[in-house]
């Protein structure tokens, strides 16, 4: 069984997603470095949730991905778990503005084009966070950018 799952049931299997997101984070570490970007991971203590190891794993590189996408060289990126089942993505990129916050959920949506990207990042979150019972959130991160938050079902 690989590592951070642990038993099905029902088609989902509980995962601790702390271990998962370490797991991610030290995949994606070398693309931080080479653009020049600080990725840390703070993960306190285990966190557990029932899901689709693959989906989840989907859902992080999504959030990872497009906060590395709009962190400036030299920026920072946090990927963070919290008890009782919290996934946090913070980047001090130029960040959203509040009235777009919905929007960016929505299929083929891009803020600024010229940037690149498809715009289905934010949209394949918003359906996996669904799919998972989670809920979805963006906030302002300070002084600058933005903090990605899912709150999941207690495992």
């Amino acid at each position: 069984m690989p590592s951070g799952r642990g038993t099905s049931r029902g088609g989902a299997q509980r995962i601790e997603l702390s271990l998962l997101a370490r797991e991610l984070g030290m995949a994606m570490a070398p693309l931080a470095h080479a653009r020049g970007v600080a990725l840390a991971l703070e993960a306190a203590q285990p966190v557990w949730v029932d899901g689709d190891p693959r989906l989840l794993n989907e859902l992080l590189s999504n959030l990872l991905d497009n906060a590395l996408a709009h962190t400036p060289r030299g920026g920072n990126q946090v990927l963070r778990t919290m008890a009782p089942a919290i996934l946090e993505v913070e980047d001090d990129g130029p960040g959203i503005p509040p009235e777009d916050y919905e929007r960016v959920f929505e299929r083929f949506y891009q803020r600024n084009p010229q940037a690149g990207g498809s715009g289905l990042g934010l949209a394949i979150v918003g359906e996996i966070c669904r799919a998972h019972q989670a809920r979805v959130s963006l906030h302002q991160a300070l002084p600058n950018g933005l903090r990605v938050r899912v709150e999941f079902a207690r495992a």
